[in-house]
C-alpha cells in the first residue's frame, strides 16, 4: 500500500521532505519525551502523561504513539493535496495506533464526507465526539458535511454549537454564514458576515463572503463597499497596512520593496542581506505578495527543481490565490524531492512556519504542529522582524487548544 511504502520510507530517510518530513519531525519531536513517559508510568496504572509547550503555555496531553503521529502526517498531506483515498487509508491506519484521538476521527469524519460516504462519516464524527465532547472541530466538519448533502437545519445547530465552542474561528464564521445564506436567510447571512468584517478588517475571504450575498440580495451599497474593500486589500502593500513596517536592516529594504511590488530591486537588495532568491520568495509569500511570491518561486524551481524553499513558497502562494492546480503541482514536486531522499538544504523556519499555516487551513491544528515539530529557540530567528511576526501569528493560531 502507497501509505506503508511512504511510512516505511520516512523511517528510512529521515530528511525526506513533506509527508516524511513531518514524520521524521514527530519522531524526533517524541524522542525527549521517552524519559518522561517512563517516569510518568511509574506513578501508577493511569495512562502515561506528556506536557507539550504551546505559545509558552505548558499544556499536558496523552501520549500518542510515534507511528500513529508519522501516519497522521502522511494523511494530512495527502489531504492538502486532494489526494483524499490516500489520506483516509493514512488516517484510519494511524487510527489503529491511537484510537483514543478525537482529531484523528474528526478527520476520518471529513474525508469520508467528501468521498461520498455519509454514513461513515457520521458514525466517525459521533466517535470524536464520544472521545472529547466538547472537540469544536467535529462539530464544524460535521457542519461543514451535513451542508454538502443539503442538511442545512443540521448543519446549522452544529456549526453554532461549534462557534460557542470556539467563537474566534473566522472558518466557523464563514460556515455559518453560508449555511444561513443557503437557508434563504440573507438578511442574517449579511449581518454575520457585517460583524466578521469589522472584527477581520483584512480578511479578503470575508469581504469576498459578504460581497457574494449582498450581489444575491440586490445590496448595492454594500456590495459596492466590499468590491471597494477588495481592490484596496489587492494593491500593493495593502497585506501591511495598518502593520508597523519594521525600520532599518537590509532586511527590511528587501521587504518594503516587495511591498511595493518591485520583485527586481528585491533581488538586487537580497544580495547585499545574504538571502538566496528562494529565500526572497519565501519572504514575498509572507508579505502577502502573492504574484511577486509565485513569480520568483517559478524562477527558482526552473533552475533548482529541488527547492523546497521555493516550492513552498510556490504552494502557499497558489494556495491563497486559489489555484488547486499549482497547489497539486507544488505539492507532487515536494514529493518527488522526497523519492529523491529529500532536498539538499532543509527548508528555514519561516518556510516551516508558512506551510504549517497551509496545513492549518486546509487540514487542522494538529497537522500543522506535526509538520512544524520541535520549536527552534528564539535567538535563530532573532533580528528579523517578519519571521517573528510570521511566528507570534502562527502560535496564536496552533493555541486555541490543547494538542
Amino acid at each position: 500500500m502507497r501509505v506503508a511504502v511512504a511510512f516505511s520510507a520516512a523511517r528510512r530517510a529521515p530528511r525526506v521532505f513533506l509527508a516524511t518530513f513531518a514524520a521524521h519531525a514527530a519522531l524526533t519531536a517524541l524522542a525527549p519525551l521517552t524519559a518522561l513517559t517512563a517516569l510518568t508510568s511509574t506513578a501508577g496504572c493511569a495512562a502515561p502523561r506528556v506536557a507539550r509547550s504551546i505559545d509558552g503555555q505548558i499544556i499536558e496531553g496523552r501520549t500518542i504513539a510515534a507511528h500513529a503521529y508519522a501516519l497522521y502526517a502522511i494523511g494530512a498531506e495527502a489531504e492538502a493535496r486532494g489526494d483524499l483515498a490516500t489520506a483516509l487509508e493514512a488516517y484510519e491506519l494511524a487510527e489503529d495506533g491511537d484510537p483514543d484521538s478525537a482529531d484523528i476521527w474528526t478527520r476520518i469524519g471529513s474525508v469520508r464526507c467528501r468521498l461520498g460516504r455519509g454514513e461513515a462519516a457520521g458514525a466517525a464524527f459521533e466517535r470524536a465526539r464520544a472521545i472529547e465532547p466538547d472537540y469544536e472541530p467535529a462539530y464544524r466538519e460535521q457542519a461543514r458535511c451535513d451542508l454538502s448533502a443539503g442538511r442545512l437545519e443540521a448543519a446549522l445547530g452544529r456549526i453554532d454549537r461549534a462557534i460557542l465552542l470556539d467563537p474566534d474561528r473566522d472558518d466557523g464564521a464563514l460556515l455559518r454564514a453560508e449555511i444561513l445564506r443557503r437557508l434563504g436567510r440573507t438578511d442574517d447571512a449579511r449581518l454575520a458576515l457585517r460583524a466578521l468584517v469589522v472584527r477581520r478588517p483584512w480578511s479578503t475571504e470575508a469581504w469576498r463572503a459578504l460581497h457574494a450575498v449582498a450581489v444575491e440580495a440586490g445590496d448595492r451599497a454594500v456590495a459596492e463597499q466590499a468590491a471597494r474593500r477588495l481592490r484596496e486589500l489587492a494593491a500593493p502593500g495593502a497585506a501591511v497596512l495598518g502593520r508597523r513596517m519594521p525600520s532599518g536592516g537590509r532586511l527590511s529594504e528587501v521587504d518594503e520593496a516587495l511591498v511595493l511590488g518591485q520583485l527586481r530591486r528585491a533581488r538586487r537588495l537580497a544580495r547585499d542581506a545574504d538571502l538566496t532568491p528562494a529565500e526572497v520568495a519565501v519572504r514575498a509569500a509572507a508579505l502577502g505578495r502573492l504574484g511577486e511570491a509565485r513569480e520568483q518561486a517559478e524562477l527558482v524551481s526552473a533552475a533548482d527543481p529541488a527547492s523546497a524553499e521555493a516550492l513552498v513558497a510556490l504552494a502557499v502562494a497558489a494556495d491563497l490565490t486559489g489555484d488547486l492546480d499549482a497547489l497539486t503541482r507544488a505539492c507532487d514536486a515536494l514529493d518527488l524531492s522526497a523519492a529523491a531522499g529529500g532536498p539538499a538544504v532543509a527548508p528555514s523556519r519561516l518556510a516551516r512556519l508558512l506551510f504549517a499555516e497551509l496545513l492549518f487551513r486546509r487540514v487542522g491544528r494538529d497537522a500543522a504542529l506535526t509538520w512544524l515539530g520541535p520549536p527552534l529557540p528564539p535567538a535563530l530567528v532573532g533580528g528579523d522582524a517578519l519571521s517573528q511576526e510570521v511566528e507570534r501569528r502562527v502560535h496564536r493560531e496552533l493555541a486555541g487548544g490543547a494538542p
